[in-house]
C-alpha cells in the first residue's frame, strides 16, 4: 500500500445508510488516493431485515469488517452499547485517518462517540437535518457535535450546522446522496420487478414503508391506519418492512398477519437499492413516514404521502401530502393521489445541488486536513444581545 494512501473507514449499518453511502463507497474503492475500510454491521447482518450485507457484495464491495451488535429482538440500548464495543475494536484493529458516518441513529452516534475516545476524526454527512418525531433527531445533533467534518445535503442544513457553533470552513454542500441512484444505468424495468414480487405492476403501483415514530406513543396505530386506507382503496401495494427501531417488531408482527389475505399487496424485508429505486422511479405514490418519502421519493418522480410527526419539520419539495394517523384522512388523499397524473421526476430536485454528490463528497474528504490536535471551537454567532 502506498505511503500516502489514507485508511479512510465507513460504517454502514443497514439499508436506511447504505442508500447514500453506495456511490462514494465505490468511487472511493477505485480511488487510488484511498485505503478503505468498509465496515458493515447491525441489520446488514441480520435475517429478520433481510441480511443486506449479501446486496453489498452483490453491488461490487467488500465490507472489511462485519460488525454484529443487535439483540433479538433489537434494544436500542444494548444495541448502541454494543455498537460502541464492536465500533472501538475495529478502530484499534485498522487505526484509520477519519471515519465515516452518515445520519442520525442510536447506534451510529454510538460509533461517534467511540471514535471520539480514540481520537479519530468523523466525517458526518447529512447533518442540520430535522425529523422532530424520532429520536433519530437528537441524535443526528448530537453527532454533528462529536464531528470535524460536515457534508452536509443543502444549504440550510449548512445554516443550522454552523448555527450550532461548528466552523464554517469545515460544513460543505455536497448534495443529498441517495439522489445518485437517479444517475444508474442498471434500474429494473417492469417485467424484472414483476419476477422479483410475483405479480404485475400495472399503473397503480403504491410503495409503503412505516417505520416507528420513536418519540410517539401512537406508532402502531398510525400503520393500523394505513392499513385501513389501504384497504379501502384500489392498487398494487409493495410494503417495505420496518426498521430494527424500538416498536418496529410489533409493526413487522402486523405487517406479516395483514398480509395474508391481501393479494394485492407484498411485503419485504429488503429490496436492495436497486430494487428500491426501480420501483419509487415507477410507483405512483409513496406511502409512509420514511425520510426517503421526504427526501428521495419526490426526485424518482412520485407523489407521497408523509403520514404522522416522524418527519416533522424535515425539508420538503415535490408533490408532499402531509396527514395525521387517520385511516380516513390517509384514504382521501390516496385517492387523490392515485386519481392524479404522476408528478414526475423533479430536475431541480428542490435546491439540492445539481448532479451526483459522490464526486464532491470523495473530493472534501480527500482534500480535507483533520485537526492535529484534534479539536473545536464553537463558533459563536454575531448577535445583538436582547435587552
Amino acid at each position: 500500500m502506498s505511503p500516502d494512501r489514507r485508511c479512510v473507514a465507513v460504517l454502514t449499518t443497514g439499508r436506511q445508510d447504505y442508500g447514500i453511502l453506495r456511490s462514494s463507497l465505490h468511487r472511493m474503492a477505485s480511488d487510488d488516493r484511498f485505503d478503505l475500510r468498509l465496515w458493515a454491521g447491525g441489520m446488514h447482518l441480520d435475517e429478520r431485515f433481510g441480511r443486506t450485507v449479501g446486496l453489498i457484495r452483490a453491488d461490487g464491495l467488500q465490507p472489511t469488517r462485519e460488525l454484529s451488535f443487535l439483540h433479538d429482538p433489537p434494544d436500542a440500548a444494548a444495541d448502541s452499547s454494543a455498537a460502541m464495543a464492536v465500533v472501538s475494536a475495529a478502530i484499534v484493529g485498522d487505526s484509520p485517518a477519519m471515519l465515516v458516518l452518515v445520519g442520525d441513529r442510536t447506534e451510529t452516534l454510538a460509533a461517534a462517540l467511540a471514535a471520539l475516545v480514540a481520537r479519530i476524526p468523523v466525517v458526518h454527512l447529512h447533518g442540520g437535518e430535522e425529523s422532530e418525531g424520532a429520536i433519530d433527531n437528537p441524535c443526528r445533533h448530537a453527532i454533528t457535535k462529536l464531528s470535524h467534518l460536515h457534508l452536509v445535503s443543502h444549504s440550510r442544513h449548512a445554516a443550522r450546522v454552523i448555527q450550532m457553533g461548528e466552523d464554517p470552513a469545515n460544513v460543505i454542500v455536497v448534495g443529498a446522496a441517495g439522489l445518485d441512484n437517479l444517475y444508474r444505468a442498471d434500474l429494473p424495468d417492469d417485467a424484472e420487478l414483476a419476477r422479483v414480487l410475483s405479480r404485475e405492476i400495472g399503473e397503480r403501483l403504491v410503495v409503503v414503508t412505516m417505520h416507528p415514530a420513536t418519540l410517539d406513543a401512537t406508532s402502531i396505530e398510525d400503520v393500523e391506519a394505513v392499513a385501513a386506507a389501504m384497504d379501502a382503496v384500489s392498487a398494487t401495494y409493495v410494503v417495505t418492512a420496518s426498521n430494527s427501531d424500538t416498536g418496529g417488531d410489533a409493526i413487522r408482527r402486523f405487517w406479516h398477519g395483514w398480509i395474508r389475505s391481501r393479494p394485492n399487496a407484498v411485503l419485504v424485508d429488503a429490496l436492495g437499492e436497486r430494487l428500491y429505486w426501480g420501483l419509487m422511479r415507477r410507483a405512483r405514490v409513496v406511502l409512509g413516514n420514511s425520510s426517503s418519502g421526504i427526501i428521495e421519493a419526490p426526485a424518482a418522480g412520485a407523489a407521497v404521502i408523509n403520514v404522522g410527526d416522524r418527519q416533522r419539520g424535515r425539508f420538503r419539495y415535490g408533490q408532499v401530502t402531509d396527514v395525521p394517523g387517520d385511516a380516513e384522512v390517509i384514504r382521501g388523499a390516496l385517492a387523490a393521489a392515485l386519481d392524479t397524473p404522476r408528478p414526475g421526476q423533479t430536475a431541480s430536485a428542490g435546491g439540492y445541488p445539481s448532479g451526483p454528490a459522490s464526486p464532491r463528497i470523495v473530493e472534501a474528504i480527500a482534500r480535507w486536513t483533520p485537526p492535529d490536535p484534534l479539536r473545536k471551537r464553537f463558533r459563536d454567532l454575531s448577535c445583538t444581545p436582547t435587552s
